[in-house]
């Protein structure tokens, strides 16, 4: 049933996104303006607020409050553009996601080599799988992203559907390295998008580092697949020209990683998202409650867990 009612969605999704792309703007320019003039109605306004004043404390109030506003404009354009997604055609969503650098890792895929990239939640990271559309000519090449599983099966069924667009396919966390050495035995070679900017659970934080002014526990699973693979990593960086156009900046940060210090890939990646929002902070998600598990709390739970303690790292 839960399939049937996602498909069923899907359709009603698929009608509503032959409106013109303008015509969804001004659908969203509506709902902003009432959230402007009505404060209260603004979806995860007190953590939105605390994000960005804890984030940027050498900002003003003014600046802080028109961040706030113009990511509020572009959160709800990223909705609206999402929506169009499921009737996008292939030119469309090239000519609205651009990408740059990518002709080296190409280069290195027909060298052999199968890739990590690091994705932060910055601009429309929905889009970033029409990559693919780049690696067409690339022989046994399969694109795909991790992804945690729905507590709703409806939307579950739902998002999978609308994330294999782009022909990528969807890895749930718990699964991810027994499907690459399942790639690996079939001879093909992977590119998977990792977005590592989510707050881990308690046993899986092994690194702490600071972050936008706090310290923060991070996620080092890409890390360690990319050690275990041998993967080569790259960190893909968001920028937004104007409404609904993209360019992504796929940068080299390290060919191999097996002999490298622990951690030294987690950290180069905090560093630059950091940077990737200062640059841009009306991009990133800050609905997000990225920083409802702090060191405290850390602390009190390896108290409660010291068999666990013994094998986690402290961090920065």
């Amino acid at each position: 049933m839960s399939k049937i009612t996602a498909n069923l969605l899907y359709c009603i999704v698929w009608v509503l996104s032959l409106l013109p792309l303008p015509v969804l703007y001004l659908i969203s320019d509506i709902v902003w303006f009432i959230m402007f003039i009505c404060p209260p109605l603004r979806y995860r306004k007190k953590i939105v607020r605390k994000n960005l004043e804890l984030s940027f404390p050498e900002k003003d109030r003014k600046w802080l409050r028109s961040t706030e506003r113009c990511f509020y404009y572009q959160f709800l354009c990223q909705i609206m553009e999402s929506l169009k997604t499921v009737s996008a055609g292939r030119r469309w969503v090239q000519r609205h996601m651009v990408f740059t650098g990518h002709e080296s890792m190409v280069q290195e895929t027909l060298n052999g080599r199968s890739h990590i990239c690091y994705i932060g939640h910055m601009g429309n990271w929905e889009w970033i799988p029409s990559l693919m559309y780049h690696f067409e000519d690339v022989d046994k090449l399969v694109g795909c992203q991790v992804y945690h599983k729905l507590e709703n099966p409806v939307m579950e069924q739902f998002m999978l559907k609308l994330r294999s667009k782009f022909g990528t396919e969807s890895i749930p966390m718990e699964n991810v390295l027994r499907r690459l050495l399942e790639y690996r035995t079939d001879g093909k070679k992977y590119m998977i998008g990792m977005i590592a900017d989510q707050v881990p659970l308690w046993w899986n934080v092994h690194y702490w580092t600071q972050f936008m002014n706090r310290k923060t526990p991070v996620f080092s699973g890409a890390e360690r697949l990319s050690r275990k693979m041998d993967t080569y990593v790259w960190y893909i960086h968001v920028t937004r020209p104007r409404r609904g156009h993209y360019i992504c900046d796929i940068q080299p940060m390290f060919e191999h990683t097996a002999e490298l210090p622990e951690f030294t890939v987690t950290e180069r990646y905090m560093r630059l998202l950091e940077d990737n929002i200062r640059e841009c902070p009306e991009l990133w998600l800050w609905t997000h409650n990225r920083w409802k598990r702090n060191w405290e709390g850390y602390q009190k739970w390896l108290a409660n867990h010291p068999v666990i303690a013994r094998s986690h790292a402290t961090g920065q």
